[in-house]
């Protein structure tokens, strides 16, 4: 095990000079691609040119993959069209994945119509990466996500919805209220904890509505009840209320509506009618 240990650590020894010469001539993919890797790590930005030419040309997946994480870290912006061209374009997934990680890394105006596209990709994995990294970009990304929303594609909807609300922006508040009339319940879904974390009270009236839908699924409603109670309006207190007491014996969805109402009592009771009597008379006992 020490001398495993040992030759591990002079692999890691070799010059930057070694290294870009692995990359650029090695036969063997291992010593390429740990070459893309340890260039990465170094930081030292002349081996852009080089990681960029093994991100194109290289055909081993494996060493395409560390030259777009190695490109990633380093941060320099002459990446950003290879670094796009391999999300758009590569055939390896998990090549696709760390272009859109990246890309996400680098940010800038440029990469977000690329990762919005990214989206609507057939592998599930590429599209949680490029979602996050546009929550990673920033409000740069929020009108594009707003446009996809509309897209044919679920995922896509499921996406820009669950990026829009963690990008905060009040822009996005209007659009995700109209997406809680999505045909598709993980839609809803999303748009209901998403309008919670935007905190505009003015998608109380419609996370009312949705929480009163008996014909609404659970999971929705039980989501839009959480939201309120995220929001603290004390207009969601009746609806909520009247939910619970409705109720034989307490479900997911009732047991939310109780933690929500408590949530809203909490933060207004001074407000609610015959709540400083009976804070004065508990207090007095």
């Amino acid at each position: 095990m020490a001398i495993k240990s040992i030759n591990r650590k002079k692999k890691n020894e070799k010059t930057f000079e070694e290294l870009v010469h692995d990359l650029k001539t090695s036969n063997s993919e291992k010593v390429r691609y740990n070459a893309a890797r340890v260039l990465g790590e170094l930081g030292n930005e002349e081996a852009v040119e080089s990681l960029i030419e093994a991100l194109k040309h290289d055909k081993n997946g494996s060493v395409r993959l560390y030259a777009a994480r190695a490109l990633g870290e380093l941060g320099d912006i002459d990446a950003t069209q290879p670094l796009i061209s391999s999300l758009r374009e590569d055939r390896n997934v998990d090549v696709r994945v760390r272009a859109a990680r990246a890309l996400g890394r680098l940010g800038g105006e440029e990469v977000v119509t690329p990762l919005v596209e990214a989206l609507n990709d057939e592998n599930s994995q590429v599209c949680v990466t490029a979602t996050d990294a546009l929550i990673e970009i920033g409000d740069i990304a929020v009108e594009a996500l707003i446009t996809s929303l509309v897209h044919e594609k679920i995922n896509v909807r499921c996406d820009a919805t669950r990026a829009l609300g963690e990008l905060g922006s009040v822009k996005a508040v209007d659009h995700i209220i109209k997406m809680l009339k999505d045909e598709w319940v993980n839609v809803r879904i999303y748009a209901v904890t998403s309008l919670g974390k935007l905190g505009d009270v003015k998608a109380v009236p419609a996370l009312i509505e949705v929480l009163q839908n008996s014909q609404e699924n659970e999971l929705v409603r039980a989501g839009a009840a959480a939201a309120l109670g995220v929001l603290r309006d004390q207009r969601a207190l009746l609806p909520l209320r009247e939910l619970i007491m409705k109720a034989e014996e307490l479900g997911e969805l009732e047991d939310t509506a109780l933690k929500a109402f408590k949530k809203i009592m909490a933060a207004n009771w001074q407000n609610v009618p015959g709540a400083i009597n009976k804070k004065v008379a508990v207090n007095s006992k």
